[in-house]
């Protein structure tokens, strides 16, 4: 246990600031990868560039920038729009929206004061990006203006949530609360303290209930209207990431490397397996399988229905969720000679990328 969170935190030196309100430094990560993909192309952020990569050949098809700055590192998942605008976090503080087929730079929103870590969550014309400065900005991706702003206690690691049914956007925050601000005008609904740092995406379900892991141990289910806890279920560690859910069951891991399935009803275990060293990202499930990726080498494929495991071994260490995106598994490993690895659904391996110098 204890070796594990010391291999976790050496890649991204975050200990200092995880339980602490107080301190506003933020360590560059080194080897989270960022990846999202359409029907034919996928979008890697791997520190200092973005790739475009076809998904029929594996050939590049663009890169931002053209040549690599030091000053510029993107690790966050890229956020694909409708309009064809590609969304991309960086940790010198700006976002940089790209036309996602040529790859050139549309524009840059720069007001926040401290890196940008997670994801924006883009509702129709706005995206809602969180930073590392404490604040959430609400962007018209139109106008390219802030709409408006609001500050919490501490760093926003996570991608925001939505509910459509209240117009509300819900911010997880490392100062232990979870807010939710009016998507519109950014007021506060309300806020509530879950005891713990929070850093992964809250999921929503249908019938108004929000789903969080913490720092405490802990997945948390609430009350999207009210905020009031429903109930809650420990677990062996840090709960890193968000949960994701599938047929009323949550999927998620902890950094004892424990997977759980929990029915959402009322967070009862359907079952839980330990797989192999921690899981620090969010689980895909696709039909009957969750796959997810651990502080290892390899690419693990569970069963939703008992959790027996089956394995691929990819290279590398993988920290980013797999994607899934028609008949491939895209894996993004690191300290690896290949950036993205694509799989079809049987295993086979179909392509991997590695950059040309």
């Amino acid at each position: 246990m204890k070796s594990t969170k010391i291999l976790l935190v050496i890649p991204f030196i975050i200990l200092s600031i995880i339980l602490s309100a107080c301190s506003s430094t933020i360590y560059a990560s080194t080897g989270w990868h960022g990846l999202i993909a359409s029907s034919d192309v996928a979008y890697l952020a791997a520190g200092p560039q973005v790739y475009a990569i076809d998904l029929n050949t594996g050939s590049e098809k663009w890169r931002y920038p053209d040549k690599a700055n030091a000053k510029i590192a993107f690790y966050a998942n890229p956020v694909l729009t409708e309009d064809g605008k590609l969304l991309v976090p960086s940790y010198d503080k700006n976002l940089y929206v790209l036309d996602a087929a040529t790859g050139k730079e549309d524009w840059i929103f720069s007001d926040s004061a401290n890196r940008l870590v997670a994801s924006p969550l883009v509702i129709g014309n706005m995206a809602y990006q969180p930073s590392s400065d404490h604040f959430v900005y609400a962007i018209n991706l139109v106008t390219q203006q802030l709409a408006w702003k609001q500050e919490t206690g501490a760093p926003i690691w996570a991608r925001p949530a939505d509910n459509a049914n209240c117009n509300c956007v819900f911010v997880a925050s490392m100062d232990h609360f979870i807010y939710s601000f009016d998507a519109a005008n950014g007021n506060l609904n309300w806020k509530t303290d879950l005891g713990a740092a929070i850093v992964g995406t809250p999921a929503v379900s249908s019938d108004g209930s929000l789903y969080i892991g913490t720092f405490g141990k802990q997945m948390v289910a609430l009350d999207a209207a009210s905020g009031n806890v429903r109930w809650r279920y420990d677990t062996q560690d840090w709960v890193w990431s968000g949960p994701t859910l599938a047929n009323d069951v949550l999927y998620f891991g902890d950094l004892a490397g424990y997977f759980y399935a929990l029915q959402i009803s009322d967070g009862s275990p359907k079952w839980r397996i330990q797989p192999k060293n921690a899981i620090v990202d969010t689980p895909v499930v696709y039909q009957d399988k969750a796959y997810i990726n651990t502080e290892s080498d390899t690419l693990f494929i569970v069963s939703t229905a008992d959790g027996s495991i089956n394995s691929k071994v990819v290279g590398g260490v993988i920290y980013s969720s797999p994607v899934i995106t028609g008949d491939l598994i895209l894996v993004s490993p690191t300290g690896y000679d290949a950036l993205l690895v694509a799989y079809n659904l049987d295993g086979s391996q179909k392509w991997s990328f590695t950059p040309a110098k």
